[in-house]
């Protein structure tokens, strides 16, 4: 009898433990990012110039310059979870360990730039379609917050893109 006790009681116990572990494991882990931003630049024709950034407290600016549906800037709260998850997306991805520069290999492709903040620097990276596959990713995740055109989610805060 005694026996069954410690069993049910040690059951329990590594059940609570494994719970406890599973929470801690879906925190999302930024590696210190405290905001990311993506920026597409215009090409030699039509390519949309935009940018979108997202901030660890859950907002998200949408700056629409040229050849956009919409054109100024835009804000929208996103939520912290989604803003944790993208901000994990990238960490997940190493971008601290990439290079600040790729080579372009043709000039009338637009640009593809990534701006990650943390706390106490910052990194920039040029060029990112001409590096790992992992930032056109990431840039398809910074993309769908917007999906080529500003819904009523999003607020105009200013008429013109920076």
């Amino acid at each position: 009898m005694k026996q069954a006790g410690i069993v049910i009681l040690l059951l329990l116990a590594i059940s609570v433990s494994a719970k406890q572990h599973k929470h801690k494991k879906k925190k999302a882990k930024t590696n210190g990012i405290t905001s990311m931003a993506m920026r597409r630049t215009a090409c030699f024709g039509r390519c949309p110039d935009y940018s979108i950034e997202v901030n660890q407290d859950g907002t998200a600016t949408y700056t629409a310059r040229m050849f956009n549906q919409d054109t100024g800037t835009f804000t929208k709260k996103i939520g912290t979870a989604k803003a944790m998850e993208i901000l994990a997306q990238a960490a997940a991805y190493r971008i601290d360990t990439c290079r600040n520069r790729y080579e372009s290999r043709a000039q009338d492709l637009p640009g593809l730039m990534y701006t990650i903040q943390y706390k106490d620097s910052t990194k920039m990276i040029q060029n990112a379609n001409f590096g790992p596959a992992m930032f056109r990713k990431l840039a398809e995740t910074m993309d769908g917050l917007v999906n080529k055109k500003v819904d009523n989610s999003w607020t105009k805060i200013s008429n013109h893109g920076k």
